[in-house]
């Protein structure tokens, strides 16, 4: 090789090297505060039908249709959907900052006009919105965190550049200082390395999980309302792996404990409450619930409602969570030991199934087993609450008219407390935890009406009370209060010996059991708010 080669060899290196440290650089200042910030503080649009009141433009301040109108679920900022409006409104407006570096205050995020009805201003007290009926067009002005709202006089005299101590819902809030992320992701995920608890007091932050799948739009609804109140990431879907992500955030907040509100069915929050257990997370978040779901069992029980309000006011929904107190809840392992009933027996690995609500065999799972083999169809279009109760009566007929159950009680032995227990001629077989079983039929409640010896049902003794289910016929009479169950006792342990192929389920998941040994106790407890009657 000649000297001439070497010396073009030599430059090419030191250009590839100086390219290489020109693209570091650049890198590097991708990950300055300033880009982080930007990429950090992205709106997400949603359509203002979800508002449920007239909003105008903030970028042309022309009054915006429903099927034409975007709002920021973030910061409240609304636009065209077209693009002029749209792109300018992203160029020129910033939504909330999801993530602050080297800070220990934010600061107030104002937003111009379209404030909620029946708002007062934070400076004369006097109401905001009888204005924006005399001056139409944008008028007001809100803090995207702490919800205070002016006139626009009392706007231009109030120190609006001040810093924002998140207003009435600060002790729910997760501050954007308060967050050590290791990466970011996207405009709406951050990969927490830790959180470091603000000097706020009582501070016991608010993680809201919803599934979105339930209860038709109602659940992306509750994500929408609630990203404007609280810091945005904490609001999130339930994705299909489940609630881990979210509850991450609840590990990293430890010592401090949190809140969760639980937007689905009786299905949804049994697996949240299976991932607290799993991840071993202290001290144990309290979790809220609104109710999604067809049965809506524990929300009954805990004074949440059998089914969400007809309008979701926010504000109403965060104060009744921190009104609720805090209780337990009694967390029974169900474990399943499979057996074939040849000689010699052959017994397989036990599998463990957690119950909170109900457990029960017989007619009522295998009506509810008909119903999800129907949900799963590819040929199941509608999802919403008044369907599925007419699926459930579909098949609950059926069953009376072609009985699928009958003598039941020959293919179990039952024991409680290690005393075996004569069954008398059913179809069902119900264990409960809480006196709220198939969609809000009291059984303990029923048992008690005609002054036999009363039962006093709890959710944290470790007791579980047996009731007995001669039809399904006798379902449809619970329901409507005008029949009773049968009494078969109460206990702490429960065995339950299966002969022969049966349906069960649990918390309303079912399945089809084939011969096994089934034990059944109170091992942990959960941590669930409860509200009160106002």
């Amino acid at each position: 090789m000649d000297i001439g080669t070497i010396e073009l060899s030599v430059e090419a290196l030191i250009g590839s090297l100086l390219a290489l440290s020109i693209l570091f650089a650049f890198c590097r200042s991708l990950l300055s505060e300033d880009f982080v910030s930007t990429f950090k503080t992205r709106h997400s649009w949603k359509s203002i039908k979800v508002l449920e009141q007239a909003c105008f433009c903030n970028v042309c301040e022309i009054l915006l249709t429903p099927s034409a109108g975007l709002f920021c679920d973030c910061c409240g900022l609304c636009t065209h959907a077209t693009p002029p409006c749209q792109r300018r409104a992203d160029r020129e407006y910033r939504c909330k900052d999801k993530w602050l570096r080297n800070e220990s205050t934010v600061r107030h995020l104002w937003v111009h006009g379209n404030l909620p009805m029946g708002v007062h201003c934070a400076a004369c007290n006097e109401e905001v919105d009888h204005h924006v009926s005399t001056d139409p067009g944008l008028y007001g002005w809100r803090c995207a965190w702490c919800q205070r709202c002016y006139h626009n006089d009392c706007y231009t005299r109030a120190d609006s550049k001040e810093a924002c101590d998140l207003g009435e819902f600060k002790d729910m809030i997760f501050p954007p200082y308060c967050f050590v992320a290791a990466r970011t992701r996207d405009s709406m995920r951050l990969h927490l390395a830790s959180i470091t608890p603000p000097d706020i007091e009582n501070w016991e932050p608010l993680i809201v999980i919803a599934n979105t799948k339930s209860g038709s739009s109602t659940g992306a609804n509750v994500l929408s309302l609630l990203r404007g109140y609280l810091h945005p990431l904490q609001v999130m879907e339930l994705g299909s792996r489940g609630p881990q992500d979210a509850l991450q955030w609840a590990a990293k907040a430890s010592p401090r404990p949190c809140r969760i509100l639980v937007a689905g069915g009786d299905g949804t929050i049994g697996w949240v409450l299976n991932t607290i257990y799993t991840l071993n997370i202290k001290p144990q978040p309290s979790v809220a619930i609104m109710p999604l779901g067809t049965g809506n069992d524990l929300s009954r029980v805990l004074g949440w409602g059998a089914e969400p309000p007809s309008v979701l006011d926010p504000v109403k929904i965060l104060r009744s969570i921190r009104r609720a107190r805090s209780v337990n809840l009694d967390r029974y392992d169900l474990q399943i030991e499979k057996l074939h009933y040849r000689l010699p027996i052959q017994r397989h690995p036990t599998k463990t199934i957690h119950v909170y609500n109900y457990f029960s065999v017989g007619v009522d799972a295998y009506i509810t087993y008909n119903f999800h083999k129907t949900r799963e169809s590819r040929f199941y279009l509608l999802s919403s609450r008044i369907f599925n109760k007419l699926l459930y009566f579909t098949f609950g007929t059926q069953q009376v008219m072609q009985p699928g159950c009958e003598h039941i009680e020959e293919k179990l032995t039952l024991y409680l407390d290690n005393k075996p227990v004569q069954l008398p001629e059913l179809q069902a077989l119900v264990f409960l935890n809480i006196d709220s079983w198939g969609a809000g039929c009291k059984l303990c409640e029923l048992s008690n009406a005609n002054g036999e010896v009363r039962i006093v049902n709890s959710i944290s003794d470790g007791m579980m009370e047996v009731f007995g289910i001669v039809s399904s016929f006798h379902i449809a009479q619970l329901q409507c209060n005008i029949s009773k169950p049968v009494r078969i006792g109460q206990a702490k342990q429960i065995r339950l010996q299966v002969k022969e192929t049966v349906p069960m389920q649990a918390d309303g998941e079912p399945w089809m059991q084939s011969p096994a040994d089934i034990r059944l106790s109170s091992r942990s407890q959960a941590r669930v708010l409860k509200l009160a009657a106002t």
